[in-house]
Order: structure tokens, then sequence, then C-alpha cells
């Protein structure tokens, strides 16, 4: 069962986080004194503290993965052929292929062979209707408005980052603050959901096999 507690410490407290290391690195001058530095993919970052806040991005969702892999395991022994089993699996294929293109920045490579970024947003969201649409019952079954949250979180920022390269402001690092802090909610409501959710499922299929354990 999620708990709005926790969903809101966790929030609440990762802009809190973006705000305190966002100031202390201008007022300060830490971190090369970048506020951009911090959103910087890791792949990119040249001195310490570059690309902070886009690799506690990528640990969610890795963290996302790994718990949707350990629950599958445990689930394909306890409780084999159920559907419920498929969902979490593809849970963690969806989310790996996400994932893979954070890492490798497979939309930087593609650009340069001339297919734009948005084709590459635009399989995303696909595959995230093709994924609601097959496991519409037992998303349903679950806390989805997190996942929503999420979902809506991270097209929020692929939005701000389109709306930026037209208007440019002229100030990166108000730039960097309003793409990077709600993809980094994107991360850590991703992440709340999937233990949420495997957490409930891991449970039922304890409570279910306990009568055995009595025996």
């Amino acid at each position: 069962m999620a708990s709005l507690r926790v969903i809101f410490f966790w929030n609440s407290g990762v802009v809190l986080v973006i705000g305190v290391v966002s100031l202390a690195t201008l007022g300060l001058n830490l971190f090369d004194g970048s506020v951009k530095g911090l959103f910087f993919p890791p792949c990119l970052a040249t001195y310490p503290g570059a690309g902070l806040f886009f690799l506690a991005f990528q640990m969610l969702f890795y963290l996302a993965v790994m718990i949707c892999l350990f629950t599958y395991g445990l689930l394909r022994l306890t409780q084999p052929h159920r559907q419920e089993n498929k969902f979490i699996l593809c849970s963690a294929l969806f989310i790996g292929y996400f994932l893979f293109n954070e890492v490798f920045r497979t939309h930087i490579h593609l650009g340069r062979l001339g297919l734009p970024k948005v084709l590459v947003v635009a399989s995303y969201f696909g595959l995230a209707i093709v994924y609601g649409i097959i496991f519409h019952k037992q998303i349903q079954q679950t806390p989805y408005l997190l996942l929503v949250s999420s979902v809506a979180l991270l097209g929020l920022a692929f939005l701000v980052e389109g709306l930026m390269t037209q208007l440019d402001l002229g100030n990166d690092h108000l730039e960097s603050l309003l793409e990077g802090t709600p993809k980094l909610l994107s991360g850590v409501n991703t992440a709340l959901y999937f233990w949420f959710t495997c957490q409930e499922k891991l449970l039922r299929s304890i409570n279910f096999f306990r009568p055995n354990f009595s025996r």
C-alpha cells in the first residue's frame, strides 16, 4: 500500500536537496559554480560534482529495474504462470529500454544520423501506451497515480527542454533547474511506484504460502 507520507517526504526532500545544492553551488562556487553542470550527463563530467543530479536520476531507474527483476525472480518461484509476473518482467524491460538511452545517449548518436530526438521521445510514449493497454488491469490494482505522475513529470521535462531551446532565456542555471527538477522527481516517483507495487505482490505471495509453513 502506497504511503502518501513517504511519497511527500521523498519528493519534498529531493526538491529541498536540489535547492540547497544549487544555492550552495552559486553562492559558495562549489562544483565549478555551475548549476547546469549538476545536470550534465555523467559522460560529460569533467570535474567533481558534475552530473550529480543526472546520475541520481539514472540510479533511481536502475533501482526500479533491480526491484522488478528481483520481484519477478521470487514470484516466478512461488507463483509461476501468473499474469502479474509478466507485468513485473515487462515493467523491468520497459524501464530498461528508457535507461539504456539515458546511459548511452543513443538519441544523440541517432541525431547524427539524421533521426530527430522527437522520434526517440515518441517511441517512449508509444511503448508506454502499449504497456498501459496490455497491463491496464494489473496497473489498476496498483498505486497507478504515482506512475501517472512520473510519466507526466518526464513529459514536462521533455517539453521544457524543447521550449528552452526555442526561447533561449540566456540563464543556464534557471533552464537546468526547470528541466532537471521534474526529471529527477520522475525518477523518484518511478522508483517509489515499483517499490510499493512489488512490495505488495511479494507480501501477497508470502501470505499465500504461509499456511504451508505452519504444517
